[in-house]
């Protein structure tokens, strides 16, 4: 095992399930990754998958080396961020994990103004998350920067609280306007998480699970079912509040609330790239934070 890169090739297939999803996480062509996985079982004397036409599954001597290769990796991870933090150049690349939410309608809007003023430093910008509420995953631990709104930020990162965001119910007017603002007669919508049944927690209690109508894994999906008078549903308020065709549905009161975090991994927050990106989405936030605490609802 003298090529890190077999061993990053591999846990990417055991992390896809396939070939093909291997070779997305990791930017390559598919038949070149195959080739790699059956040069390096090859090359071990050991098969590590079984293939079948669903995917790719480790076997028992897959499953060893799984567990001895996420150890490698996160020793690579960690020399990667001892050696980024003691550059304090003004350029390379800054990796950022962000939900797909929190990418749309907040860090792209600023993105722009950044790479303007630092012209050699790059982003690389993965939506870790398909819902904006909580969950930051064992995948964060490759990002140098990671944006979420969680109430229980992982002790492993360092940060600071940008601001509380906030969750309202929304519908679009045309919507409301054809059931009469009748609360009772709402078709609702909900995220997908998983389950045999959709869960509200503490995002809208009095609203039955069988209301709920549809179900997407998807939020900025979800609001432009919104829009489209589909349903109902829960959305951040700087999704629903900053939306024209969309208003609170009444009485129009926050139903739940999340911190927003900008974090990084301590031996990543002197890096001058690092420190550069996070002191200018600080900044560059500012003015946005009455929306994202729901401040700033249409009347």
């Amino acid at each position: 095992m003298e090529s890190w890169d077999d061993i990053r090739i591999f846990l990417a297939v055991a992390r896809g399930g396939s070939g093909a999803a291997g070779a997305r996480l990791l930017g390559m062509d598919q038949s070149g990754v195959s080739r790699r996985i059956n040069a390096f079982e090859k090359k071990l004397g050991a098969r590590l998958f079984e293939r079948s036409p669903s995917g790719y599954s480790l076997n028992a001597a897959g499953r060893k080396l799984h567990e001895t290769a996420l150890r490698m990796e996160q020793e690579v991870i960690a020399l990667n961020r001892t050696l980024a933090g003691q550059d304090q150049q003004l350029s390379g690349t800054i990796r950022v994990s962000i939900a797909d939410t929190l990418s749309n309608h907040l860090l792209l809007p600023v993105t722009a103004s950044f790479l303007q003023r630092y012209p050699q430093i790059n982003l690389r910008i993965k939506t870790a998350m398909k819902t904006a509420y909580d969950a930051i995953g064992p995948d964060d631990a490759s990002a140098d920067v990671v944006l979420r709104t969680s109430n229980t930020p992982p002790e492993s990162l360092v940060g600071r609280k940008l601001a509380t965001a906030a969750f309202a119910a929304y519908a679009s007017r045309a919507y409301l306007r054809s059931e009469d603002g009748r609360a009772e007669r709402l078709r609702w919508m909900n995220w997908d998480d998983g389950s045999d049944s959709p869960s509200w927690p503490d995002l809208a209690p009095e609203i039955p699970d069988h209301f709920c109508r549809l179900r997407v894994d998807s939020v900025p999906t979800l609001l432009e079912a919104a829009r489209q008078s589909v349903g109902a549903t829960i959305l951040p308020c700087f999704m629903g509040d900053a939306d024209p065709d969309l208003m609170r549905i009444p009485p129009g009161e926050i139903v739940s609330r999340r911190d927003f975090w900008l974090l990084t991994h301590s031996d990543l927050r002197y890096s001058a790239r690092i420190r550069a990106f996070l002191d200018h989405l600080v900044e560059e936030f500012r003015p946005f934070r009455d929306l994202i605490e729901g401040r700033q609802a249409k009347k």
